[in-house]
């Protein structure tokens, strides 16, 4: 009988995994034919066009995902949801981090490592759409610099722009060191910086695989943990003391997580 309920387990696991990522990518290629030409032609804007349909795609899927998925709860509160004009820094766990922002951000830009612009197709989008390549261990490189003005309009225009300072996704909880990239951009833009706390998308979305898990119940949260609003003109303003300030945050609201608190 155990044995029979792990292979229903398991093809439910693979049923439901196959949905999501079918409507995730054939979506996107039924936007394409629709909505993103004519998004291009007609269009006065044609960054905030795509971002906005990126952005109700990535909500119809996570409603998708809520729908199949009952064990899993999202809690995310209007102080979330509400962020504009401003810089978003989070930890990252998963896959769905990115695309779980998208989805709440009608206005959007990122950061996306640049091999991922010489994908077919997929390159000619993400540039399309106003986001930003980066080389894998840095963020300010020259492609970044050509942005600062686009980046600083778009964030004085109601705009977020999220960013992942540890580069990549952590396996075991863990802050990887943070990239000082962001919080340049931040002084350059004279805007704040909020630390938004990721929690639960790795159960959900484990790193180093491609399927749903399901089985747990689980609550993906996200949580504004501190606002930051450093005296970019101070004397004794430093690119660094801000970074290493936000890793601590972080750090305290992991630790405090891991000891059962909130």
């Amino acid at each position: 009988m155990l044995l029979f309920v792990k292979i229903i387990h398991r093809i439910w696991n693979f049923s439901t995994t196959v949905i999501l990522w079918t409507y995730f990518l054939f979506g996107y290629l039924f936007l394409l034919a629709l909505l993103y030409v004519p998004a291009i032609i007609i269009a006065k804007n044609m960054a905030t066009a795509l971002q906005n349909i990126n952005h109700v795609h990535l909500r119809c899927f996570f409603a998708l995902t809520r729908a199949l998925i009952r064990r899993t709860k999202f809690e995310i509160p209007d102080q979330v949801r509400e962020l504009r004009s401003c810089v978003i820094v989070c930890n990252h766990l998963s896959y769905l981090d990115p695309i779980l922002l998208v989805s709440i951000y009608p206005r959007h830009l990122t950061i996306v490592k640049s091999t991922f612009f010489k994908v077919p197709i997929f390159g000619w989008f993400l540039k399309s759409t106003g986001y930003i390549p980066s080389a894998p261990n840095e963020m300010m490189g020259a492609a970044m610099i050509n942005n600062l003005e686009a980046i600083k309009k778009h964030l004085a225009d109601g705009g977020i722009l999220f960013v992942f300072p540890e580069g990549t996704r952590s396996r075991d909880g863990k802050l990887a060191a943070f990239n000082k990239g962001v919080f340049s951009i931040a002084r350059y833009c004279n805007t704040g910086v909020n630390l938004v706390f990721i929690h639960g998308t790795d159960k959900l979305f484990q790193p180093g695989t491609f399927s749903f898990h399901m089985r747990e119940k689980n609550i993906i949260t996200l949580e504004v943990i501190a606002s930051l609003m450093p005296d970019y003109q101070g004397d004794d303003f430093s690119i660094g003391r801000v970074t290493e300030q936000a890793r601590e945050i972080f750090e305290k609201k992991i630790a405090a997580v891991q000891a059962g608190k909130k």
